[in-house]
């Protein structure tokens, strides 16, 4: 346990709410005041925020309670969500759902609060109120309380989480990089999934496969133990994620999987939703079923390699395609129709055969780098609660 003073939050910054102008008056908007959002917050990969999609004009600060942060504030998501953070290095409005800090100078550190309180964002989170949403008043945020040591101490401690940090950042920006370097592979050797551009014929998806089907329309008897039931949320990544919540039984199972039996090579494939157009491949023999917002594709081996046709399924030009295929105004829906006739690129099986060997290899990098990136995490978080604790 540190020795450092606990002080409340409200003794060490100026506590600034944010506020909107009324969105019906076209002159308070598109002006040159930054103004934040939590969400612009959620899309940063580092500490600083610069600018914003969305700006104020002077009219539209004046006609409402928000207030200009000077630069080195730190702006804290106080709701939907709660616990999103940056420091500004602008100018900068937010709208109401901030509360942000202006350090006092020479007693709080902007580096160091930030760093507080991303590591302590669970404990925050669970200050939150409201029936709708979780919100934390300004009152709760300005009894919160914080160890305070010297502010030489806090930026020594800001730096040191900074360059941590920074390392994590890179080996995510790594990592990205992977995943660009399998997409310019392909083009490189097809071209891109589109007529106007492809150094290879294109073909209807229903050419290459024995099936195109999808999950049960009907709710299935849930049991306590069995069988794994999969829904979009299983395929998000791109990898089947088997730890399902909801589980049926064997016989459920059985009967649900008697028409079209899943096999290795298959590929599952989300249709509805804000999350269509992903592309899984079932990667080993094991047991499961899923609801019909997922597409159950049955490649012809002879045909077409299950790898390169899941591959080609996530590249841009497939989702354009799905994109457009896509239906409906509360809820958009591929039907398995449309996506029977995406038009899909089908070269000789050797080129598909050196394609997925290239591919390999890039995800053999990518697993390691994975493995790296959760232990440089492990890694931060316990230098995390050091620094806190006064044991750095």
């Amino acid at each position: 346990m540190s020795a450092w003073p606990t002080l409340r939050l409200d003794d060490c910054c100026e506590i600034v709410s944010g506020a909107t102008p009324s969105t019906s008056v076209a002159a308070y908007w598109d002006g040159d005041i930054h103004w934040a959002t939590p969400k612009d917050l959620s899309d940063l990969d580092g500490p600083l925020i610069s600018d914003t999609p969305r700006k104020i004009s002077k009219a539209g600060l004046e006609a409402c309670a928000a207030t200009v942060l000077p630069p080195g504030s730190v702006l804290f998501s106080s709701r939907a969500p709660i616990g999103h953070v940056a420091i500004n290095t602008t100018p900068m409005a937010t709208n109401q759902g901030f509360k942000s800090f202006v350090p006092h100078k020479g007693r709080m550190h902007a580096g160091y609060l930030y760093h507080w309180l991303r590591c302590n964002r669970s404990y925050l989170e669970g200050l939150g109120n409201g029936a709708t949403f979780k919100e934390v008043s300004k009152a709760v945020v300005s009894r919160i309380e914080l160890p305070v040591p010297p502010i030489g101490e806090q930026r020594r401690i800001a730096a040191i989480l900074d360059e941590a940090d920074a390392l994590r950042a890179k080996r995510r920006a790594a990592l990205a990089q992977l995943d660009e370097m399998a997409r310019a592979i392909f083009v490189e050797m097809f071209g891109e999934v589109n007529s106007a551009n492809t150094k290879t014929p294109l073909s209807k998806l229903s050419v290459v496969c024995k099936r195109i089907t999808d999950g049960t329309h009907q709710p299935p008897k849930w049991s306590l133990h069995g069988v794994p039931f999969l829904g979009i949320s299983n395929i998000t990544t791109g990898e089947i994620d088997f730890t399902s919540q909801k589980m049926i039984s064997e016989q459920t199972y059985v009967e649900l999987t008697r028409r079209c039996p899943v096999e290795v090579g298959d590929i599952l494939y989300s249709t509805v939703g804000a999350t269509y157009g992903i592309p899984a491949l079932v990667r080993e023999a094991k047991k499961f079923a899923f609801q019909r917002h997922i597409a159950h594709i049955k490649p012809d081996f002879h045909l077409i390699d299950s790898r390169f046709l899941c591959a080609m399924l996530a590249a841009p030009g497939i989702k354009v395609q799905a994109d457009k295929a896509a239906k409906g105004a509360a809820q958009k829906t591929i039907n398995l129709t449309d996506l029977s006739e995406f038009q899909i690129l089908i070269p000789p099986m050797p080129e598909q055969k050196v394609f997925v060997q290239r591919l390999d290899y890039i995800k053999s990098l990518r697993n390691a780098g994975v493995l790296s990136q959760t232990h440089l995490d492990s890694l931060f978080a316990s230098l995390q609660h050091r620094a806190f604790r006064g044991e750095l």
